[in-house]
């Protein structure tokens, strides 16, 4: 299942590391590359290892902004991928299956966006193909951040419709988003280190910590992802804390 999204043109002065195919780690031990899955076709592979004896989670930037905080609406009403309700490490279906939760992201003063979520076991490695790139417009700039979790619960979510009009009209397809548009959901919500620069692709997406107007609480998620998970991921970042002092 390819998730298309790297269609969106590069966002000019944004935070920029990644050189050729590799993609820099910053606060977190999950590495990564690409490489061409389809190049005809414009289709990368995304590839991770966590190299840390711990499990972690990362989110992914590249080409101007974050893996999975453009057409996520689409991505959630058409089963490319779920809300995340804990960190738990990615099973692997196979490359052409694969794809991953997705989760807020917190920057901190109120700065927040939706992205997928990438969280491996200790020594995982793992792959994800990516469409809407072409020979003359590869991956640029790839940056893994670490993140931590702060807290499950559930968020009033909203996204910009601009979001699902712009893809049908690059993809030339007529699908939806989900609905209602915003709903109550229980998902998770990471910290990402203060390297990294916020970036929010439409404007108009929302995040509240209290209930959406007459709205009750809808649950996304897939069954084959569940799996114990939260306690290693708290543990792992004491222990990370406290090294670092």
């Amino acid at each position: 299942m390819v998730v298309t999204s790297g269609s969106l043109p590069p966002v000019a002065g944004r935070y920029e590391v990644g050189v050729g195919n590799s993609v820099e780690s910053i606060s977190t031990s999950i590495t990564a590359d690409w490489s061409w899955y389809n190049k005809l076709l414009g289709i990368v592979s995304w590839n991770f290892k966590n190299n840390s004896v711990f499990q972690e989670t990362a989110v992914l930037y590249r080409s101007g902004y974050y893996f999975g905080n453009a057409y996520f609406p689409i991505y959630l009403q058409n089963g490319v991928s779920t809300w995340a309700t804990q960190l738990v490490p990615l099973m692997n279906k196979g490359l052409e299956r694969n794809t991953m939760p997705l989760g807020i992201v917190d920057f901190g003063m109120g700065q927040r966006i939706i992205a997928f979520l990438f969280t491996m076991d200790p020594g995982q490695s793992w792959s994800v193909l990516e469409g809407g790139f072409t020979a003359k417009s590869p991956p640029s700039n790839g940056v893994l951040f670490g993140v931590t979790l702060e807290k499950a619960g559930s968020f009033c979510i909203g996204y910009d419709p601009n979001q699902v009009t712009d893809y049908d009209k690059q993809t030339s397809s007529i699908l939806k988003g989900y609905a209602p548009n915003p709903s109550y959901t229980r998902t998770v919500e990471v910290a990402i280190t203060s390297f990294a620069q916020f970036v929010q692709l439409f404007s108009g997406d929302k995040i509240d910590d209290t209930p959406c107007s007459g709205e009750k609480e809808t649950v996304i998620q897939s069954s084959e992802n569940v799996a114990p998970g939260d306690l290693e991921e708290i543990i792992a970042n004491v222990v990370r804390r406290i090294r670092s002092f």
